[in-house]
């Protein structure tokens, strides 16, 4: 009897995982963070589509915006590609890679509605992959204000599984400047590989028949700064937490008297602390990445926004008799 090699056993063990993933974010397609992504995803032997906003769409939430024109009217990011380009297309050597003028949440509805359809006879799509987004998104302030996260629940409205990844590098680069998958300590890099190992551990409890993730569930994943950033920080270890908790914070602004304007803020309150839903006794977001050192946030969210059964009871009783 011959035995396999090591190496063949890898190969057959990454081809039984290998699934169909649709990666955007609110960057841009042009971000050196999901251009390390798409190739070490693909790298493990999953077949990527990248389809993102062609221009910086940080902070735009879930609005869903479509082109007004067949045309760009301005420059995408980076000047890549230039106005007068179509509104939407794809790398010339690689057809997997496609912009759309558009927001991170049209961006997928994009990817599912034309590309696959139109070019991939509509492959099925197993998990949708938002980011790494260039800067963190904590809290269920952020929830609400991210594009990243956007893109991730208007994939989880479709009933596809979706992971919201936001890294602490900041620095909104172009691939072209900054992409080097052979450099260990370069931020980009080292959070494509965790993306990587992550997407690798939902596939493997997955069964044949089963979704990755429940229902109208999705993650939010937030990376500590790594690599050049904080070389004492190589592999960052992952912790469960909640959205909501202590330090969690919401945007804020503050008035300036003297020059008559505003500057941002970020404040904590006692509704982003309270905890109605999930298991109280996790730490929230903000606690593991900004107040631990070298650990990642891992938090589940639902997209059913109703209230729990028992706050939906009291308020019901505080409008009787107006409903009965």
């Amino acid at each position: 009897m011959q035995f396999l090699s090591s190496i063949t056993l890898l190969a057959l063990v990454t081809f039984a995982i290998a699934k169909n993933i649709l990666l955007t974010n609110d960057d841009g397609w042009q971000a050196t963070n999901i251009r390390a992504t798409y190739y070490q995803l693909k790298n493990a032997g999953h077949n990527v589509f990248l389809v993102a906003p062609v221009s910086q769409r940080s902070g735009w939430s879930g609005k869903f915006d479509i082109p007004t024109s067949p045309t760009l009217q301005t420059n995408g990011e980076f000047n890549y590609p230039p106005a007068g380009s179509p509104s939407w297309g794809h790398e010339v050597d690689d057809d997997h890679i496609w912009y759309f003028n558009g927001t991170p949440a049209s961006s997928v509805a994009f990817g599912l509605q034309y590309v696959l359809p139109q070019n991939f006879n509509n492959v099925s799509i197993d998990l949708v992959v938002s980011g790494p987004n260039e800067g963190t998104n904590l809290s269920p302030a952020m929830y609400t204000i991210s594009g990243t996260i956007g893109a991730t629940y208007n994939a989880v409205y479709r009933g596809i599984p979706g992971v919201a990844f936001s890294g602490s590098n900041s620095n909104n680069s172009f691939f072209k400047d900054s992409l080097d998958l052979n450099d260990a300590q370069e931020p980009s890099t080292i959070y494509a590989n965790k993306v990587v190992d992550f997407v690798q551990q939902l596939f493997k409890k997955q069964g044949e028949n089963s979704r990755t993730l429940p229902l109208g569930v999705g993650l939010n994943v937030n990376f500590p700064k790594v690599g050049y950033q904080d070389e004492s920080c190589q592999s960052p270890k992952w912790v469960y937490t909640r959205l909501s908790g202590q330090y969690a914070s919401g945007s804020d602004l503050v008035y300036n008297k003297t020059t008559n304007s505003f500057t941002y803020a970020q404040n904590g309150w006692a509704g982003v602390y309270v905890c109605n839903d999930g298991d109280c006794s996790l730490p929230s977001e903000n606690t593991i990445v900004e107040h631990t050192k070298c650990q990642t946030s891992v938090s589940a969210f639902q997209v059913d926004y109703d209230a729990n059964l028992g706050l939906t009871q009291q308020v019901k009783t505080l409008l009787e008799p107006l409903i009965q």
